[in-house]
């Protein structure tokens, strides 16, 4: 079984796609957490997503409002999982169908299993360079090599790292290649993710200069 996480501070407008791509998965070994952070409480950002539940009983929503930043809240989110292995969606992206039942075997022999993707929104149609397969070898200071949107991870490996604005993944995916760990990258395109005004692919200067200062730390 899989608990899905799911932050919610800006992109509320995309959120009924990426549920919908979560509720009409082949696989149903799932839950769904919503966590709304850095909003007044009860704000009409939760009150949104709060109304999802009424949809499936496989979907709880957090309203976060003391918490800060992406990492906080993901890391929150993890006390609320109630299963073994952890899948991130970013709410402006979309799962296809097939995504949780294409990477479940993989989850016996790996710590970590992304996949490929395909960009949509400012940019349509690109696959990015990614390495597939076995990619535990691989050199992870070259590019991340792991679609966000598109991981699974054991739960006890769960840590996100507020040190680092906006690459908080690659952060993690780092210091878990650092230990030794296994991925894997599925070559089949399971992720769509979104390009567009606020999102990590048009970076500002300080997610650009904290990410220089990770690639030293490693």
């Amino acid at each position: 079984m899989i608990s899905i996480l799911m932050p919610l501070y800006n992109g509320v407008e995309f959120l009924n796609e990426s549920v919908t791509s979560v509720l009409t998965q082949t696989s149903d070994c799932w839950e769904l957490l919503i966590a709304v952070n850095g909003h007044p409480p009860m704000s009409d950002v939760y009150m949104t997503a709060k109304a999802y539940e009424q949809i499936n009983n496989k979907i709880r929503v957090f309203d976060f409002h003391t918490i800060k930043g992406k990492a906080n809240t993901l890391n929150e989110m993890v006390k609320h999982c109630s299963y073994d292995y952890v899948a991130i969606l970013d709410v402006d992206d979309i799962w296809h169908p097939n995504k949780l039942e294409i990477q479940l075997p993989y989850l016996e022999n790996y710590h970590v299993i992304g996949s490929n993707c395909v960009w949509f929104g400012e940019i349509e149609n690109v696959v990015p360079p990614i390495p597939l397969g076995d990619i535990s070898s691989f050199d992870f200071k070259f590019v991340n090599p792991i679609i966000n949107s598109s991981s699974i991870i054991k739960k006890t490996l769960c840590y996100w790292s507020s040190e680092y604005y906006g690459v908080e993944d690659y952060d993690l995916w780092l210091r878990l290649r650092q230990q030794g760990k296994k991925f894997f990258n599925c070559t089949e395109i399971l992720v769509k993710h979104r390009i567009h005004g606020g999102s990590a692919f048009n970076s500002n200067q300080k997610q650009s200069v904290d990410l220089s200062i990770l690639l030293q730390k490693y």
